[in-house]
């Protein structure tokens, strides 16, 4: 290994690789790639559903608590809320940074995979870093022009016709696959240029890519828990830039590298939507209803005392679990109970103005009145 991140790069190479041996397409080549690390990330993309349907199981509670300290905006308030939240998360044993874990894990991946696909002379061919360098040097040294961006896959159109004259300079060339990326009447290799006279017919794989990236976005957020109170921020005009920005700036460094690069991301948006709708059927968001937020509403309002006598009648024989995660609102349970005692009041009042029962003389006299 060459280095560290080799520990993932020849692995996946290998899978490049077989998948080309198989279609002998490289377009299909990569469509064959990405789909097979599509399958291995997706026992990730199954937890991050787990995660947003518990979130979604939540969101009726975290809703209640943030509407009983609505109003106030202090900041000792808002830290008390958000105390409140995470706490009750913990008693549920929810976390909602594992979402972003899950995001962390496949970004590394994500980009080895881009990697892989962008240095093929390396990955595919297994012709080591020293042994392409020195290619490099001696092609440009004679006057072929290799580039910075996508220098492997020109490195491989330069010598692809005459490959045994180079085995002095690459050993490793001999018996090395060496990939066409030519497929039908488009080069692969090629970087896209907006031409209309000739049509440059690679132009349309960003334009194609924006299009997906856009559909992709869309699709995505109907299978996603959207957090009702959050609504506002994912409605801003910041968001709704940032939605528009990610794709046109993969656009822009499309016309920049081989078109290979292009057909990548568009293989890998449309497969990611794949594999979150499947984790959406699998694995359905629940639907939560009206009578849901208000019965929070009514747990969030209840002292200690009330939910440990709610939670007694639901199972008379499960005795009470006294709750670690008590928090400190003494001037709310001072008005619940200040309301209870009220009620209690009102209740012994109306009990005190019924008229007595009659004593049994007092009856048999109204009798005979009668």
């Amino acid at each position: 290994m060459e280095s560290i991140f080799d520990i993932l790069y020849i692995p996946m190479g290998y899978i490049l690789r077989f998948a080309y041996s198989l279609t002998n397409n490289y377009l299909f080549a990569i469509l064959l790639f990405t789909l097979v690390f599509e399958i291995l990330l997706f026992p990730l993309a199954i937890k991050q559903q787990k995660n947003q349907i518990k979130q979604a199981s939540l969101a009726p509670r975290t809703a209640a608590i943030r509407k009983k300290y609505a109003g106030r905006t202090d900041q000792a308030t808002q830290q008390k809320m958000q105390q409140e939240i995470m706490d009750m998360y913990q008693a549920e044993h929810f976390n909602p940074a594992s979402g972003c874990g899950t995001l962390l894990i496949q970004m590394p991946i994500i980009v080895c995979l881009y990697n892989v696909v962008m240095r093929p002379l390396r990955y595919i061919s297994n012709v080591p870093t020293a042994e392409i360098t020195a290619l490099k040097t001696f092609l440009e040294d004679a006057g072929t022009e290799i580039g910075i961006r996508s220098e492997q896959i020109n490195i491989i159109n330069a010598i692809r016709d005459n490959v045994s004259n180079y085995y002095t300079i690459a050993p490793h060339l001999e018996g090395a696959v060496l990939p066409v990326f030519k497929v039908g009447p488009f080069d692969l290799s090629q970087t896209p240029t907006i031409s209309f006279k000739p049509f440059n017919w690679l132009m349309l794989i960003p334009v194609l890519t924006f299009v997906v990236m856009i559909l992709s976005q869309k699709i995505m957020q109907r299978f996603t828990y959207q957090d009702p109170t959050m609504s506002e921020q994912q409605n801003s005009a910041s968001m709704k830039i940032m939605q528009w920005t990610t794709p046109l700036i993969s656009v822009y460094f499309e016309f920049q590298l081989a078109a290979a690069v292009g057909v990548y991301w568009m293989f890998r948006n449309a497969l990611m939507v794949v594999s979150k709708i499947v984790a959406a059927k699998l694995y359905p968001l629940p639907k939560l209803t009206e009578e849901d937020y208000k019965e929070a509403e009514r747990q969030a309002g209840l002292s200690n005392k009330q939910k440990k006598r709610e939670a007694k009648e639901r199972d008379p024989n499960k005795k009470p679990v006294r709750s670690l995660h008590h928090i400190d609102d003494d001037e709310y349970n001072a008005r619940l109970e200040a309301a209870e005692r009220e009620e209690e009041a009102e209740a012994a009042e109306r009990e005190d103005k019924a008229p007595a029962p009659l004593k049994e003389d007092e009856q048999s006299d109204y009798r005979k009145k009668k």
